[in-house]
């Protein structure tokens, strides 16, 4: 154990190593506030997308789907077609704001809004909105963070103190750099997501043995384990494991907390609606 313990460790330090090379890499390349905040209004679309996805969904899909899918089983792993729907918002939504900010010069959609509707009033409103919803959720994922550290290092560093060291790397860089270091990072954040999620489906079929092992493991947890899900009882055409089935198109309850739905809570709707909200991550203006 403490061999991957300082394994960890020292993959902590080059990955913060790294963080504060492109801080001060960027930080001499500054000589304006376009530089400093808009990245000198030169970003490849192709950055850009990379560096959004990262920002917007690496971070929690990592931690949280996988944790999701083990505790609600196989009808919340259905959400994974946001990855679907996020693509389709980006060709429709985001292609159309980029072909408009190459004609007329917007670098931010708040730019674009200001131009359009002659006022500030609603660039405001988008930062405002933005600030109420990014504070809480990066607090979220800083304190996720925290404790995935916390685990893995087997406690030797505390939730609170990996999760401060975390948000205070990142706000060294940011201030250093500005969006260019942000960008830049980014994009490694992403490669490192898509390869996190690649070798944790690879440690975790290894662990099981091989797709056999694996097919026969999910057919006991059907036949013998009950769930706090428990059976989805008619909902969905029949009465199935909730680990395993949808329970049904929709369900009218009391409430999440409340009422318990028959075979859990990921209805098509309630995955659907999951999913429209994603998009609506990707897609706002803020």
């Amino acid at each position: 154990m403490t061999e991957v313990i300082n394994w960890i460790f020292i993959f902590l330090g080059l990955y913060w190593a790294f963080c504060l090379f492109w801080g001060v890499r960027a930080s001499r390349q500054i000589t304006t506030t376009d530089d400093y905040f808009l990245s000198s209004r030169n970003v490849s679309p192709w950055v850009f997308a990379l560096a959004a996805t990262a920002i917007s969904f690496a971070g929690w899909i990592f931690i949280a789907h996988p944790g999701l899918v083990f505790r609600d089983g196989f009808q919340f792993a259905n959400t994974s077609f946001i990855t679907i729907v996020v693509a389709i918002s980006g060709v429709v939504l985001l292609k159309r704001q980029w072909m408009l900010g190459r004609r007329f010069g917007y670098t931010t959609s708040g730019e674009m809004l200001t131009a359009y509707y002659k006022g500030d009033g609603l660039r405001i409103i988008s930062v405002g909105i933005a600030l109420l919803f990014g504070i809480p959720f990066v607090a979220m994922l800083y304190g996720a963070s925290g404790f995935l550290i916390s685990e893995l290092t087997d406690g030797m560093m505390s939730r609170t103190f990996a999760m401060w060291t975390l948000s205070a790397f990142v706000l060294l860089y940011s201030i250093m750099g500005g969006m260019q270091a942000i960008l830049k990072i980014a994009v490694v954040q992403f490669v490192l997501f898509v390869l996190g999620m690649i070798l944790l489906g690879l440690f975790a079929l290894d662990l099981v043995g091989d797709f056999d092992s694996l097919n026969k493991g999910l057919a006991n947890i059907a036949k013998d384990v009950s769930s706090h899900l428990g059976k989805t009882k008619g909902m969905g055409g029949g009465n199935f494991p909730g680990y395993f089935a949808i329970p049904g198109v929709i369900q009218f309850t009391d409430g999440i907390g409340i009422e318990i739905p028959k075979g859990g809570p990921w209805t098509s709707i309630m995955i659907l609606t999951f999913m429209l909200s994603v998009m609506g991550i990707q897609s706002s203006p803020s």
